[in-house]
């Protein structure tokens, strides 16, 4: 029984005892009557009051516990946004099909060519021209083993601009992007000269399907 019930009660004694003199019980009976009640609500109210303890107490337990799974949440959230496989993903979620150690990428189904650092995009996409049908781009991982300014494949008698070789007679270098090549990667000058100054020997180049 709540409190105010008891308080409640007791009062409608009183005020029954001292409206009707010639009631059933006189003053005393009143007061023992009330008296009775109290006792037999304070049981009551001690269980009520422990309850409510009790719930207040599973609540705050309850709260509490949410408030570290969430914490334990956003921290799993930045540690796998922060790994390889994380960093990864978000690559993919932009569009750039290599993985966090590549320096260059290379996509061949979209022409289109990146610069990355520490996982992250640096430049690009920028528009490519890869090998024609049956001098394809190989795919694969790669890395940079020789520079020239002024390049020239003797195999085509032609001039190769600031290219960057990645795989035997293959390279990144200027020519126009509207015209398949016979292996390498063709650029637009622009890119072809920032292509240049970014990559040094060794650099990861990937190149995928």
């Amino acid at each position: 029984m709540p409190l105010i019930a008891v308080t409640s009660a007791l009062a409608a004694v009183a005020v029954t005892a001292a409206l009707t003199p010639h009631g059933l019980a006189s003053s005393n009976d009143a007061i023992a009557a009330a008296s009775r009640t109290a006792a037999e609500a304070r049981p009551l109210l001690s269980a009520q009051i422990s309850a409510e303890k009790v719930s207040v107490s599973a609540l705050a337990a309850a709260a509490s516990e949410a408030a570290e799974a969430r914490a334990a949440a956003v921290a799993e959230a930045a540690a796998y946004r922060n790994s390889v496989p994380g960093e990864t993903a978000a690559l993919r979620a932009r569009g750039v099909p290599c993985d966090v150690h590549a320096v260059a990428c290379v996509s061949l189904s979209r022409q289109e060519a990146w610069l990355m650092h520490d996982g992250r995009v640096v430049y690009g996409p920028v528009r490519v021209a890869t090998g024609r049908a049956g001098l394809p781009t190989p795919t694969g991982n790669f890395r940079v083993f020789y520079k020239v300014v002024d390049g020239w494949s003797n195999t085509y008698d032609a001039p190769m601009p600031y290219s960057i070789y990645f795989y035997e007679g293959d390279a990144f270098h200027e020519d126009p992007v509207t015209v398949r090549s016979h292996g390498c990667i063709h650029l637009s000058l622009t890119n072809a000269e920032y292509f240049y100054r970014f990559l040094h020997y060794g650099d990861l180049v990937e190149v995928r399907d």
